[in-house]
């Protein structure tokens, strides 16, 4: 009997600690509800917080970035003589804002009775014209020869690469044409900039160098660059 007593007493007791243990399962985590700690709200506000970019520095040092904006501010017409990988004999360029003429080192001839020397551009309104300029080389060609392609015919100026430059680290300092200059590495090559336009000089592409030499700066008028 006294076996019995002490055997249904242990029994309650057990019966007892389980039933707590299950409320307090239940209290922490009821059926169909997740842990604060691991709700997708919170997950998802934890990832964002992981992946949220950091603010970068600086893409342009301020001193190569005053020249830069120089250029693009108060370098308003230019001239140069132009090389590139597919110009081997320079090209006689002049700039006045959106009009550009450029004198090609040689005749271009379309057939005998059709041949120009002079090309006019308008960056703004997409235009390109071929003309024949100086009666002793044009003859009776003199004049307006046709329009020509926009888009094949354009030559990106220093400024244009001016704006495509989004950021730079100085290389050195040198000397260019008699004028100082800074040799940049950018994203769109290396650069060498003259110091006081903001006039580019070089620009390396990898292996590919475009060349803008025999720079002369403000100096061009609207009649240089508007077909008479």
């Amino acid at each position: 009997m006294k076996y019995s007593i002490y055997g249904l007493i242990l029994v309650l007791v057990l019966l007892v600690g389980c039933a707590a243990t299950t409320n307090e399962a239940q209290v922490k985590a009821p059926v169909g509800q997740e842990s604060a700690e691991t709700t997708p709200q919170t997950q998802q506000i934890t990832n964002k917080a992981e992946t949220t970019p950091q603010e970068s520095p600086e893409e342009i040092p301020a001193d190569i970035k005053s020249v830069i904006e120089k250029g693009k501010i108060f370098l308003k017409s230019y001239s140069y003589e132009y090389k590139s990988p597919s110009v081997k004999e320079a090209h006689k360029i002049y700039v006045n804002g959106n009009k550009i003429k450029i004198i090609p080192s040689k005749m271009i001839i379309l057939d005998k009775d059709n041949f120009y020397n002079t090309i006019y551009i308008d960056s703004e309104m997409k235009t390109a014209e071929a003309y024949c300029l100086g009666y002793s080389a044009c003859g009776k060609n003199l004049g307006k020869v046709k329009d020509l392609d926009f888009k094949t015919t354009y030559i990106e100026t220093p400024i244009g690469w001016l704006n495509k430059i989004t950021s730079a680290e100085k290389i050195d300092e040198r000397q260019v044409e008699g004028r100082a200059s800074l040799y940049i590495q950018t994203n769109i090559g290396k650069v060498t900039l003259e110091s006081h336009y903001g006039f580019i000089y070089m620009v390396e592409e990898g292996k590919n160098k475009f060349e803008f030499s025999d720079a002369a700066f403000n100096s061009v008028q609207d009649s240089d660059v508007v077909p008479s």
